[in-house]
């Protein structure tokens, strides 16, 4: 009894601590972790991650380099969640792939200009008496009362005639 007395509460956690503390985890079950992680069994995984867990409890100066290591890379590495969703190689595939999308957009596009029409005939809902008709139809279906009726996409040579006629009544 008079044994337990004498012991300390900080004499019984550094004698906790330096149990712990003689428990290093072994260099082969570290090594090369990086490649071998994501195809341990799960048991595995679990027993490094709770070895570690204990071992970095003590000061952090008394682990070993491949403790270090593997605490980090199991911690912030590139697997689960946080692995590259690219290879090393797909920037380049990505890059020319979309210089070729951009590429043939744009031959496309030069060939239906190559292919209109010489004389540029506006297409017939584009002419003036189209557009003008599209308005009266919007009148008589109220259509759209918040803003003009205007279907006119030509440049304005001042208001319609049906418009002075709305604000003299």
């Amino acid at each position: 009894m008079l044994a337990f007395k004498s012991l300390r509460p900080s004499a019984v956690s550094r004698l906790a601590t330096s149990t712990r503390a003689a428990h290093v985890i072994s260099t082969p079950t570290l090594i090369n972790i990086e490649k071998r992680w994501e195809f341990m069994p799960a048991e595995e995984r679990e027993d490094i991650v709770h070895q570690l867990t204990e071992r970095q409890k003590v000061n952090w100066s008394d682990l070993t380099l491949a403790e270090k290591q593997a605490a980090w890379y199991i911690s912030y590495g590139p697997w689960g969640p946080r692995k590259p969703v690219h290879n090393p190689g797909d920037q380049t595939k990505i890059f020319v792939g979309i210089g070729i999308g951009l590429a043939a957009s744009v031959a496309i596009f030069g060939l239906c200009l190559a292919l209109q029409p010489a004389d540029n005939v506006a297409l017939r809902t584009q002419s003036f008496e189209w557009q003008e008709k599209s308005n009266e139809i919007l009148k008589e279906v109220g259509a759209n009362p918040f803003t003009t009726y205007n279907q006119i996409q030509s440049p304005s040579k001042g208001p319609l005639p049906d418009e002075d006629e709305d604000d003299d009544e």
